[in-house]
């Protein structure tokens, strides 16, 4: 399991500083409380792109609460009204098991997926908001889904050391550790 150590030893100090969230108003508007490792990257690291690819959403960005959450929200919707009319969705699981199968519920539906980050390629980067936020896993989604069985930094770091191999991403990412941050 990665800690938030070795995802900062891989992209280096903060060079901007975050700007700050208030948590409990947040998670009031989105009705559910956040993952601690993703509340920790959000208290030390502006906006994130791995490799000109990966982005990351902060939570501050824009600075009311009720703004991100309504945004949090609305960047799903495309997703929801896709699917409304798919019964069955392509699935491949972490070892790389392939099924059909239905597709995860949509945030704000119990136990549905929520955004934090997407890819240039438009891959949406998703929590499955299953269990406590701590015991999240993520979901990765374009037209197919892969499940990855950790959280947000255990991810990360795995996909940035490329001992976690997502099959929607394209296979030589990361080609580089550059990290852009940016407050917008």
């Amino acid at each position: 399991m990665a800690e938030f150590a070795d995802l900062r030893a891989l992209i280096g100090p903060p060079e901007l500083r975050p700007p700050s969230v208030l948590w409990e108003s947040l998670e009031a508007e989105l009705g559910l409380a956040l993952p601690a490792d993703y509340k920790m990257l959000a208290e030390t690291y502006p906006s994130l792109k791995f490799d000109d690819f990966l982005g990351w959403f902060h939570p501050g960005i824009p600075a009311d609460p009720a703004t991100t959450a309504q945004g949090m929200k609305d960047v799903l919707e495309p997703l929801r009204v896709r699917l409304e009319g798919e019964e069955w969705i392509d699935f491949i699981d972490e070892n790389g098991g392939r099924a059909k199968r239905s597709p995860f519920p949509v945030y704000p539906e119990p136990r549905g997926v929520l955004q934090w980050g997407m890819t240039d390629n438009g891959d949406r980067c998703l929590w499955l908001t299953s269990g406590a936020p701590d015991e999240w896993t993520i979901v990765i989604e374009r037209s197919r889904w892969w499940h990855f069985q950790g959280g947000l930094i255990d991810f990360l770091v795995g996909v940035l050391t490329q001992q976690v191999q997502c099959p929607l991403f394209p296979t030589d990412f990361p080609e580089s550790m550059d990290v852009e941050q940016s407050l917008d």
